[in-house]
């Protein structure tokens, strides 16, 4: 009998914290920013903007904002630095090196609109500007 209500309260214990990481909310919006961190992972957090992203909630939905965009911009400077690399490869080294400039750009500025959102989620406040491109 003590097992069950220990295994049940273990049971609900973990319902909470998923729905807390999982649900719309701050917490969610801190860990769709480390997952675009880790880049590989940014499109589960671009689905995340998606779902979640309720305009009632204006603090919150300014970040999913700012995570979509940040994921657009992740995914166009890396599109358009591999293909300047790949391109540039039968005609100048000069493209791929601006290729690579690009690439790096990309992801400085991925990496610093990253910090500044999750600052701010921790703070508990919309990011400033939230709909434009840069930081």
């Amino acid at each position: 009998m003590k097992m069950d209500k220990k295994a049940e309260s273990e049971n609900r214990t973990s319902h909470k914290l998923r729905d807390h990481l999982i649900g719309p909310g701050l917490s969610n919006v801190c860990l769709c920013y480390v997952l675009i961190l880790s880049a590989l992972l940014s499109p589960v957090a671009l689905l995340f903007s998606f779902l979640f992203a309720e305009p009632d909630e204006t603090r919150v939905f300014a970040h999913y904002y700012y995570i979509r965009t940040t994921v657009a911009v992740l995914v166009i400077g890396v599109c358009v630095g591999t293909l300047m690399i790949v391109l540039g490869a039968g005609i100048s080294s000069t493209i791929i090196l601006a290729g690579l400039l690009l690439l790096a750009l990309t992801l400085i500025l991925t990496a610093m609109r990253c910090i500044r959102g999750l600052f701010s989620a921790m703070r508990g406040k919309a990011p400033q500007n939230y709909k434009s491109y840069l930081v």
